[in-house]
């Protein structure tokens, strides 16, 4: 594809000199004139174009995927114990839902149980 979009601006760089050169001096100097008029509004309108493009905020990214629990079991932690029947992960920009979780149950200190979702952080 650049190749032959290469080829293509050659060719059409020599017709133009081939065309200039049968013009005669003033005559050439007139079409120059007028095509680089052209030329350069297509390029500073493309500039703008770009510079407005370059300014506009970032579109905020979307989370990869959302953590789900459906129909979660019950669960049940005691004397310190953990239980999990749904999701344990650090905290992230990820969305989460639950749907029908279970019943979550801890007896005795430090103890945890997580049907749904849990999240800690990283540190």
């Amino acid at each position: 594809m650049a190749i032959t979009a290469a080829a293509l601006f050659v060719a059409a760089l020599s017709g133009w000199a081939v065309f200039l050169s049968g013009q005669g001096l003033e005559d050439a100097d007139r079409w120059v004139t007028v095509v680089g008029f052209f030329v350069t509004t297509v390029l500073a309108a493309g500039s703008i174009a770009a510079a407005w493009w370059a300014s506009r905020p970032p579109i905020p990214a979307r989370p990869a995927a959302t953590d789900r629990v459906d129909g979660s079991g019950a669960a049940l932690a005691c004397d310190g114990g953990r239980a999990n029947t749904g999701i344990d992960g650090y905290g992230d920009d990820r969305t989460a839902q639950v749907n029908r979780s279970g019943n979550a149950t801890a007896r005795g200190p430090g103890s945890v149980a997580n049907t749904g979702v849990s999240r800690s952080s990283r540190t």
